[in-house]
Formats: C-alpha cells, sequence, structure tokens
C-alpha cells in the first residue's frame, strides 16, 4: 500500500478520524492558536474518503446558509413591490466587493412644463420716415433718444420754392375766380345763373323774345314786312342760344376755379411736406401714451435728398416684441394669453411676457411655427434687436418625479439612468422633461417616490453589476 510523504520531517500520527490530517503541534488545542503553513501534514490515500467527506458537508453548510440567506431576504422584500428606501441603503451597503457608487433618492416636485424657443426683439411698430420731396435739409429738430409725440416736427427742408409755389397757386385761383364773378370757389351744385355774363345773355334773350311776341299779331295784319318778322325770330334764336353758350362757359369757369384751388392745395401740402412730422398711430400699446422714441437720424443739415430717402427711424411705444420660432412638434402646446419667461443677452435675469400672437400657418422651409409675445419694457433696458431666450409656458405638474442632473449618464449619444435595485445597478434608458439648475423631470421610466438613483460612477456600470455605496451616503 503506497503512502504519502509528509510535507515535514515531523513523524506523522495516526490520521484524525473523519479528518485524514493532523497538526504535530500541540499547541494546535490551544484555543486561538492558529497552525502554521509547516504544520500541515498531508493525508495519505486511506484517509481521502474521510476528507472528502469533510469537505462535503462543509459545503452544504454554506449553501444552506446562502439560501437561507435569500429566504430571508425574500421575505424582506414580499411585503411589497420594492424595498422601502432605508431597506434598499441597508442591503447596498453588506456587499463589500461592489462598485462603490453614490445614489439619490427621487424627488417629487411642482414643475412647470415649457417650451424653449429662441428669437429676435422688435419694436412694438418700428417706422422709417422718409421725404415725399426734393430739397435741402434747413433744419434738424430732433436726434437720436429724443422722445417725440406725433405731429411734432422732426426735420424741416427749405421751403422757398414751396412758399412761391404757393402764391402762383392762389394768384391764378384769385383771377379766376374775379374773372367770373365768384366769390369763392364754387361747388359742383352751385347756382351759376348770377353770374354777370349769363345774367346778361338771358336779359337779352328775353328781351329779344319780348319783340317777337309783340310782332307776331301783326304779322296777319301786314303792318310788318316778312323780313322785319324773320329778322326779330332769328334774333330771339341767336341770343337764346347765346344764353345757353354763357351758361356752360359759367359751369367751366367754376370747374376751371376749383381746379385752380386744387392746385393751390396741392402747392400747400409741398409746403407742408417740408416738414417731416411725426405720424399719428391708429394702433399702440397701452403703456406709452403713443409715444416715439428716434432710434435713428441718417441725415445732417444742408445735405441734399430725394424723394423717398430715408431721413429718421422711430419706434413706437415702450412694448417689444419677441418673435419665436417653435419647432412643430410642439406647436399644439402654444396658445394666446401664456405666460413667458424671457431672457434677454442684454441682462442677466429673466422678464415676464405674454404669447400675443400664433401664426396661423407652419413654415414650410424651417418646420416652425410663429410665435409674436408682447414683452413689456418700461424702464428701456432691453433695446430691439437683441438676441433672447423663452420659456412658455405649456403646463402645471404637480408631483412630478425629479432627479439630480448628475444621474444622466450619456453614452454614443444615448441617455440612461441606473436605479440601485436589491443591491444592483439596473440600466434604464431615459426620456427627459423639464430641466432646471441642480434637477432633472424624468418622463420615461415610470419611478417610485422610494427609488434610490446612482450619482457617481456610471461609466464603472453596466446591468446586473453589485454595487455599494460609499460610506458618507449610508448615513
Amino acid at each position: 500500500m503506497t503512502t504519502q510523504t509528509p510535507i515535514h520531517t515531523k513523524s506523522a500520527a495516526p490520521p484524525h478520524p473523519g479528518v485524514g490530517m493532523e497538526l504535530h503541534d500541540e499547541s494546535i488545542h490551544r484555543p486561538g492558536k492558529v497552525p502554521e503553513q509547516s504544520e500541515i501534514i498531508v493525508p495519505t490515500h486511506g484517509a481521502s474518503r474521510s476528507h472528502w467527506k469533510f469537505w462535503i458537508g462543509i459545503g452544504a453548510a454554506a449553501l444552506g446558509g446562502f439560501l437561507m440567506r435569500g429566504l430571508l431576504f425574500h421575505g424582506e422584500s414580499s411585503s411589497g413591490d420594492r424595498l422601502s428606501l432605508p431597506e434598499q441603503i441597508r442591503l447596498a451597503s453588506t456587499n463589500a466587493d461592489a462598485v462603490v457608487v453614490t445614489a439619490a433618492p427621487v424627488t417629487l416636485r411642482n414643475v412647470t412644463r415649457t417650451v424653449q424657443a429662441v428669437g429676435t426683439l422688435h419694436a412694438f411698430e418700428e417706422v422709417a420716415m422718409s421725404s415725399k420731396l426734393e430739397g435741402r435739409v434747413k433744419e434738424i429738430c430732433h436726434d437720436v433718444s429724443d422722445t417725440v409725440m406725433p405731429g411734432d416736427v422732426l426735420l424741416r427742408l427749405d421751403d422757398t420754392d414751396a412758399n412761391l409755389a404757393v402764391q402762383q397757386a392762389d394768384r391764378q385761383l384769385q383771377t379766376e375766380l374775379a374773372k367770373w364773378g365768384f366769390e369763392k370757389v364754387p361747388e359742383e351744385d352751385a347756382d351759376i345763373s348770377k353770374l354777370p355774363t349769363v345774367e346778361s345773355a338771358r336779359l337779352k334773350y328775353e328781351l329779344a323774345l319780348a319783340r317777337l311776341n309783340r310782332m307776331e299779331p301783326l304779322r296777319g295784319t301786314q303792318s310788318i314786312s316778312v323780313d322785319d318778322y324773320e329778322q326779330a325770330r332769328s334774333d330771339a334764336q341767336v341770343l337764346q342760344i347765346e344764353w345757353t353758350n354763357q351758361q356752360l362757359q359759367a359751369k367751366s369757369a367754376a370747374a376751371t376755379a376749383r381746379l385752380r384751388a386744387t392746385d393751390l392745395a396741392i402747392a400747400r401740402q409741398r409746403l407742408s411736406d417740408c416738414e417731416i412730422r411725426v405720424p399719428f398711430p391708429t394702433i399702440s400699446d397701452t403703456g406709452s401714451a403713443s409715444s416715439y422714441i428716434v432710434a435713428e437720424r441718417m441725415v445732417a443739415e444742408g445735405s441734399l435728398i430725394r424723394p423717398g430717402t430715408e431721413v429718421f427711424r422711430l419706434v413706437l411705444g415702450k412694448t417689444l416684441k419677441l418673435r419665436l420660432s417653435v419647432p412643430e412638434t410642439l406647436a399644439s402646446s402654444v396658445r394666446v394669453g401664456q405666460h413667458v419667461d424671457v431672457a434677454p443677452s442684454s441682462l442677466s435675469k429673466s422678464i415676464p411676457g405674454t404669447v400675443d400672437k400664433i401664426a396661423p400657418s407652419i413654415d414650410r422651409t424651417t418646420r416652425t411655427l410663429m410665435v409674436e409675445v408682447e414683452v413689456p419694457n418700461t424702464d428701456g433696458l432691453v433695446k430691439p434687436g437683441g438676441f433672447a431666450k423663452a420659456a412658455i409656458q405649456v403646463e402645471q405638474v404637480a408631483h412630478a418625479k425629479t432627479i439630480p442632473q448628475e444621474c444622466v449618464y450619456s453614452l454614443a449619444g444615448v441617455q440612461k439612468i441606473f436605479v440601485l435595485d436589491q443591491g444592483v445597478a439596473r440600466e434604464h434608458p431615459v426620456t427627459l422633461g423639464e430641466q432646471q439648475a441642480g434637477w432633472v423631470e424624468v418622463l420615461e421610466p415610470e419611478l417610485k417616490e422610494d427609488d434610490l438613483v446612482i450619482t457617481s460612477g456610471q461609466k464603472n456600470l453596466s446591468e446586473g453589476i453589485p454595487v455599494t455605496l460609499r460610506e458618507t451616503d449610508r448615513s
């Protein structure tokens, strides 16, 4: 029978029953004494069966303990679908070989959902003032940043020619009125029968007609010759035609007088146009009493300008309009009257606004909806033409589930989170909602209030990896 040689030179004693090995140092029997490696004797072949029985017993005991622990954990989680927050923390703290992470619980917040957009600020109304005449600038009455009211004079042109034209037109009108005896410019239905020329023609005709009437009874008695009668009748007809002709000429004179009056009005209008004035708006904001602000001046005194030349640019009121391009997918949630938080690039704070107008159709090129927001600007700190971000408040949500922003892990363009579930990490693709400084709303997956979401160490994690909480997070 073959025997195995001991590791050391000490004499081998009979193996311990059921063990197959023996420690020759008697101090092993003293409590707390751990045998050294040099004291271990390799069992003989005859004792191997007892040796394997021993290790099989040890394995069965360990397996039983593991199953008992699983049953205990199962008993702990059987009371509900998920473990409570303290149980999750206690369970995650028991595995010393797991990945060390930090985690934070889901927080319920009252969230205002918004539609984010960017755009350009415009004045409530911008007016480009142009000259109707050609002329030289004589006087500039206002400059940039001046507040002007409707009717105020902005600029005066040299009006010498315009004054002369007014005088010429007025004299032509007076000549026409005096020629025909009009006291004023006749109206369309004016009575022209009292004009001297018309009255004279009428009287002459009536006199010739009376003479013809007196000769009519004498015609049959041959007291007058035929030639005299025919002459009297011809005179009456001629004078009748003359009277009619004078009436037509009087009507023409009245029309000519009205034409001269129109020429005079045109000349006076050209004289008035030598003064460029602030217009009277029919649409204005409610907070500025229809006042304008001079935004730009394009000419100087002495400049020669032509018709259509822009000379001033005016801004109406103290209300701004922010024009936003809202994506087509979010267009249905925007309504007139919704509150808007406007963040101009020139300010460090947001100012309130209100959705005022919504375009009736989607832009086919950009696939966006044009939205116009009214932004009060009574202090004048925000200037037209500036860039601004806007958040249109479209919905109020109570008890929305939010997590810290650092919980969101992005890999290859995919955003995901890891949820701590009974000591292991569970990976979930995430759909985010409203985001604010420090937190973000989670729309998907559906989270519970007592869930723990991992906030650090995500790059070392994957589905099902055991994790343990950092010591400072266990308290």
